[in-house]
């Protein structure tokens, strides 16, 4: 009879310990943006330069179309272009960030933007950085 209750007890706790192991691997239901990153530093740029770019990659790794809505820059020297159509599940696309020196003022930036699209993590956040000369 205890033999019975330890096996009981000890199968129990198996089964809640890894009885849900593959629900981890499982895919996100709904879309999900994965950035390969989400920072860049322009290093040293001259204020009377021309404007630079900078090309942010993503994954849609979710189950359904990621549509990008709309990105919101913290400086009018920041702008953000990116197709409106949907990425499909498992495809890829890019969003282009590009920075107006003569806007920055000199010293050292720290510049934000938000992407906002249909992507279960909700909003992502691009850190720009760099000292305008």
């Amino acid at each position: 009879m205890k033999l019975t209750k330890i096996t009981l007890i000890i199968c129990t706790i198996f089964i809640v310990a890894f009885g849900d192991i593959n629900h981890a691997n499982a895919k996100v239901k709904g879309a999900k943006a994965e950035f390969v990153e989400s920072y860049h530093n322009f290093g040293n740029i001259q204020r009377k330069s021309d404007a630079l770019s900078h090309a942010f990659s993503f994954t849609n790794s979710g189950t359904e179309p990621l549509v990008i809505l709309s990105a919101t820059t913290s400086c009018s020297c920041i702008k953000a272009s990116f197709s409106r159509k949907p990425i499909s599940a498992g495809e890829s696309g890019e969003i282009t960030i590009t920075i107006d020196p003569r806007k920055v003022e000199s010293g050292i930036f720290h510049r934000i933007v938000q992407i906002h699209s249909n992507s279960i993590g909700g909003t992502t956040i691009i850190t720009l950085e760099g000292i305008a000369e």
